[in-house]
């Protein structure tokens, strides 16, 4: 088969030689026929310059061509021949002229055609798609330059060559049944995968259509194919999307779904398969079958509604999930709307709100607890945002400070009903929050509408801070009772320590009628001394004086012990003051000191350097220190061997001073320790167990600290700790 270029046939590069060839040859017939005796038609090859001249495409030419050549057969019939014209010549005139005639006009015809295919040729060409011609033993014979664009190959290198192997064809199916296909019906299409001349890989969709000849044999196969690798990226990309879409939307913690306008599910993500819901054939409902009964009747009428009005879905109902257990759940759905306004689809979500509901209904309990607790412990909540002073009270904040609910919260109604005597320790814990303290601790009294006195403990902590202040969370605590508790507890405690002093006293009786009675019988014997020696002849002055002297230090001695113990017999209110602890030790030694003679008690004092000044009241820091001497040595009042008590201070640290009573007596049973300072134990019969507890009120009243140990070597080491004089003027 004749194969065809897609390029419209250029000149050849031998048309000059034809020209000149055809040139030559007119030249050479004219010349035979004009000047030969030659009784031949050679005027007949004048056919071979037309053909010649045609050969070159130009049909101006070869009309021109045909005319001269009749023209040189005409003359050169004239130039051969005389007047008289023989009928064999004119014949063979009229055979070469009808020669001529009939060869320019079959050539003039076949440039026409051929022109008219060329321009066909060239509409080809103008097409985008591929489109390429081949025999049935698959060699091209048509090349379009949409393929020389498509596949890279010019047609002058295309033609010829197998389609595809050329291309490198890969189909979707095996290609003897395209083939079959083909010569089945005639046609063909589909798509294919083929490489292009730089390597590229490229899909193309292709349309093949076979033509056959007159008798029906299959000679050509027109191939239609155009590029649409492209729209498969997209379409696989498009493809990805979608199912990076789905994936997504599967992977989101909520029941993803939408319905038509009318409210038919058409769609709903992988977490409804999990809750056991598929969309089946018809139009079935699967509300009722998942909503709880009790939630159904509003769910289906809220979202009737929002069917009817176009308005968003908002609905909260207990969903069934596949193990039958109904979990809280929030319904919501959004319309799309075309560009009329009509809805045209639903898209919702339902999301779990299980844990959410659980803890509004714990948190509803927790704030019933709270009010509950609140109103029990007479605690309120107050919330303070500074540096605006916006506030927010709690009902028991409201309730203690005796305000309606409708009133604003402020500080102006904090200070309105705090004790006049108490507004500068108001007003300065409020210029410690304005100042950003991380915590505000206040105790004041309220003055109350009705003249009632409240007292309150206010403890607050600085919050996070936000981008607009500082804000504070606090607890009120009315601790009116508490105080009137703590205020009773300790008259009580103090009425029993006197009561426990005079007891003590009472104990000391023997020892303190020595005090008295010894400085007593020494006034009286100076007395006597002094009288001798003014009663004699020549009164001794000097001697005299002595023993007066002697008699009123004797009288202040006697003063001062009685001085003593009307201090700790006197009933009085505790009056804290900074004491030289080795003096008072000194003093409740010189107290007890005939009494622990009187046990045969050897004591040892070891007093610190330089002295430690304590802050206490003396009376009671005495009746500790008394009350722990008097213990050891009713503690060793069965020990054979010797009997030591040792009392020393010594510093403890920097800002407590320690007192240290220990004997030799029998010690302190491991069971006992625990309870040594409990009220109302004691180890000895007689005891009301009272002793030790007091000793651990009076200490601890005071910032300090008593405890008991059990040394290495025996006995018992009672000791305790006070704040020295720079932590009492801190306190």
């Amino acid at each position: 088969m004749d194969t065809l270029s897609s390029a419209p046939r250029p000149v050849r590069r031998d048309a000059r030689v034809a020209l000149t060839l055809a040139a030559v040859i007119a030249l050479a017939v004219f010349l035979i026929d004009a000047l030969t005796p030659l009784d031949i038609a050679i005027a007949v090859l004048y056919v071979v310059v037309v053909l010649l001249v045609a050969s070159t495409g130009n049909r101006p030419a070869t009309v021109a061509t045909a005319w001269g050549c009749v023209a040189l057969t005409l003359a050169g019939f004239v130039l051969s021949h005389d007047v008289n014209y023989s009928n064999g010549a004119v014949a063979r005139c009229v055979v070469s002229l009808l020669a001529i005639a009939t060869t320019s006009v079959l050539t003039l015809r076949n440039l026409a055609a051929t022109t008219t295919l060329h321009e066909q040729l060239e509409l080809l060409d103008l097409a985008h798609d591929a489109i390429v011609a081949y025999d049935m033993n698959q060699r091209i014979t048509f090349w379009n330059r949409g393929a020389e664009a498509l596949y890279g190959w010019s047609a002058q290198e295309a033609i010829g060559q197998p389609i595809h192997q050329l291309t490198q064809t890969t189909f979707p199916v095996p290609f003897a049944k395209i083939r079959e296909e083909l010569l089945r019906s005639g046609r063909w299409e589909g798509e294919l995968e083929r490489v292009r001349h730089d390597g590229s890989e490229v899909v193309i969709s292709s349309r093949w259509a076979l033509w056959r000849d007159e008798k029906g044999a299959p000679r050509t196969v027109l191939a239609t194919s155009n590029d649409i690798t492209a729209r498969k990226r997209m379409e696989a990309e498009l493809q990805r999307q979608r199912e990076e879409l789905r994936n997504t939307i599967d992977a989101i913690p909520g029941m993803v779904w939408s319905s038509s306008s009318d409210g038919r599910l058409t769609f709903v993500n992988r977490r409804w398969n999990d809750m056991g819901v598929t969309l089946g054939e018809g139009d079935i409902d699967v509300w009722p079958t998942i909503v709880h009964p009790s939630d159904l009747a509003q769910m289906q009428q809220d979202w009737r509604t929002a069917i009817e009005t176009g308005s968003s879905f908002e609905n909260v109902s207990r969903i069934r999930g596949s193990d039958g257990v109904y979990r809280w759940m929030h319904i919501g759905a959004e319309p799309l709307r075309d560009s009329t306004g009509a809805i045209c689809r639903w898209y919702g979500v339902n999301t779990d709100i299980e844990e959410r509901k659980q803890a509004e209904q714990a948190l509803e309990r927790s704030e019933a607890f709270l009010l509950d607790a609140q109103r029990l412990s007479r605690t309120g909540s107050i919330a303070t945002r500074l540096p605006d002073g916006e506030m927010w009270w709690s009902d028991e904040s409201y309730r203690i400070f005796d305000y309606a609910r409708d009133v604003v919260p402020s500080m102006e109604l904090i200070l309105a009903r705090t004790h006049p005597d108490d507004l500068a320790i108001v007003q300065g814990a409020y210029r410690q929050a304005v100042g950003g303290a991380p915590q505000v601790d206040v105790k004041h009294r309220l003055a109350m509408p009705d003249g009632s006195v409240k007292y309150v403990h206010y403890v607050a902590h600085l919050a996070a801070p936000a981008a607009e202040g500082i804000e504070y969370v606090g607890a009120l605590m009315d601790v009116t009772e508490t105080k009137l508790a703590q205020e009773a507890l300790a008259r009580s405690t103090a009425e029993l320590a006197h009561v426990t002093r005079i007891t003590m006293l009472g104990e000391l009786a023997a020892s303190i009628a020595h005090e008295v009675t010894q400085p007593i019988a020494a006034i009286v014997t100076c007395g006597d001394a002094s009288l001798r020696w003014l009663n004699r002849p020549t009164p001794d002055l000097a001697e005299a004086q002595q023993s007066i002297t002697q008699m009123i230090r004797d009288a202040k001695r006697a003063s001062e012990v009685i001085q003593r113990i009307r201090a700790m017999a006197k009933k009085r209110d505790s009056l804290p003051a900074t004491l030289d602890l080795n003096e008072i030790v000194g003093e409740s030694v010189e107290l007890v000191r005939r009494e622990l003679e009187r046990h045969r008690v050897d004591v040892q004092v070891d007093l610190a350097t330089p002295t430690p000044i304590v802050c206490c009241d003396r009376v009671q820091l005495q009746q500790v220190l008394i009350n722990l001497m008097m213990n050891g040595a009713q503690a060793m009042s069965d020990v054979s061997g010797p009997r030591r008590l040792c009392i020393a201070t010594r510093r403890f640290d920097a800002r407590h001073a320690q007192v240290i009573v220990q004997d030799s007596g029998t010690g302190i049973r491991e069971d006992n320790a625990s309870r040594l300072f409990d009220a109302f134990f004691t180890t000895k019969a007689e005891g009301m167990g009272m002793g030790l507890s007091i000793c651990r009120s009076i200490v601890e009243a005071h910032g300090g600290r008593i405890w008991a140990e059990s040394p290495e070597e025996g006995g018992a080491r009672l000791q305790f700790v006070l704040p020295v004089e720079e932590a009492c003027d801190e306190q």
